[in-house]
């Protein structure tokens, strides 16, 4: 097949210089990051590399709000039940408190799932480790009280039916649920890198409202001393405004969010956050659930779709295109690629491996475990832990 000149690599690259190029300087702009850093040098995220550095002013190196200097005249959100103060506090702050959002009994079940699960998954050889700490992926298949969370059912969830008229309000009604993993603070861990969590879409940035709405509980206490996560009050309403493609000036300090188990903690996606350093000796867990506007996923469902021998076949650049490369904010699979660049052939993103099991029938999902699950059940070959031990023989053949 002859193919015409005009339509060569040679060409189409002769004839695609910089300055011709359609919306190239825009996405590849940088921003908001590039002013943030710039104008905020103390955002810098810590070197995991060597000892978390204090004293020295970074945004790490904080307190809770009502003991802060900047924040603590500035009537920041308290934990409320009024439904009204809680639009007040995410229009003004982009965070609000429910105060007992989980009743007491709700919060024992959800914290003693969790913490059992943890401890399950790390005798099991299945935990996903952080810089900051463990987490606890895909909690829909690993307890009751957890799919009630996703359902805001009342039984699992007493303030299930006030959550959900904030997120139609915010997302519209039909919204959906983009993942629900819970994020340790291990002791010795580093902070994250405050973070907004619409960040899939940058450099675009939508101002009039969020097209991502978080829901945390909180099912232990959580302050400046155990990474309470760190936040920037009012950060939401900057990014915003700062618009496509738009700088970032000076930046107010950040806190550590302060409160009680039980309560939750409802924040906008475009809000800088993330997880607090550890300085106590006891692991620390919250759990985030993020929820999306209904039309924020692929319309062909891909990883379902595709035949079995068109995936055996697949080039990598067709699994990328078909959403088989997962990457931190999507496509994951039991949390499976968290931490990916998205980049076709990105071996820690790969999902063909976990589609491929399933249509041989031999998936093996990580269920519920703890410290008193059997050897049977802590030896099982989990496809995740498969998947773990593929992509560490391949980092390691190439070191």
């Amino acid at each position: 097949m002859t193919i015409p000149s005009e339509f060569t690599q040679a060409a189409v690259e002769a004839n695609s210089p910089s300055e011709d190029q359609l919306y190239s300087d825009f996405l590849r702009c940088g921003e908001p990051w590039k002013s943030m850093y710039r104008n905020n040098p103390w955002l810098l995220p810590p070197d995991i590399r060597q000892p978390l550095e204090w004293g020295t002013g970074r945004y790490w190196d904080t307190t809770v709000a009502r003991k802060h200097p900047h924040w603590k005249s500035q009537g920041l959100p308290v934990s409320t039940k009024d439904i009204r103060q809680m639009r007040r506090d995410l229009r003004q702050w982009g965070f609000c408190l429910v105060e007992e959002g989980l009743s007491d009994d709700q919060c024992t079940r959800f914290c003693e799932r969790l913490l059992a699960q943890a401890e399950g998954e790390r005798r099991a050889g299945v935990q996903m480790p952080t810089p900051s700490g463990q987490y606890v992926n895909s909690l829909v298949n690993k307890g009751r009280c957890f799919v009630q969370c996703i359902e805001q059912d009342p039984e699992g969830v007493q303030a299930g039916p006030l959550i959900e008229q904030l997120m139609d309000e915010t997302l519209g009604k039909g919204w959906i649920c983009h993942s629900f993993l819970s994020n340790g603070a291990d002791p010795g861990g580093y902070p994250q890198a405050l973070h907004i969590d619409q960040a899939p879409l940058l450099p675009f940035q939508t101002r009039e409202a969020p097209v991502l709405f978080n829901t945390m509980y909180i099912p232990q206490d959580v302050n400046e001393e155990n990474g309470g996560t760190l936040l920037i009050p009012g950060s939401h309403r900057t990014m915003a405004e700062a618009g496509s493609g738009g700088e970032v000036g000076k930046l107010p300090p950040a806190i550590n969010l302060e409160a009680r188990a039980g309560t939750l903690v409802i924040f906008d996606g475009r809000l800088l956050h993330g997880t607090g350093a550890n300085r106590t000796e006891k692991q620390r867990f919250v759990a985030t659930m993020s929820n999306v506007t209904a039309w924020t996923r692929q319309q062909e469902n891909w990883v379902m779709t595709v035949a079995p021998n068109v995936l055996a076949e697949a080039s990598p650049k067709l699994l990328h295109r078909m959403g088989l490369q997962a990457l931190t904010y999507g496509g994951t699979i039991e949390g499976f690629g968290l931490g990916a660049q998205g980049r076709v052939g990105d071996a820690f993103g790969s999902l063909k491996q976990f589609r491929e099991a399933y249509d041989r029938g031999e998936y093996v999902r990580v269920g519920e475990l703890s410290a008193e699950s059997s050897k049977e059940e802590l030896e099982r070959a989990y496809t995740l832990k498969a998947a773990y031990e593929r992509v560490a023989k391949q980092r390691k053949s190439r070191s």
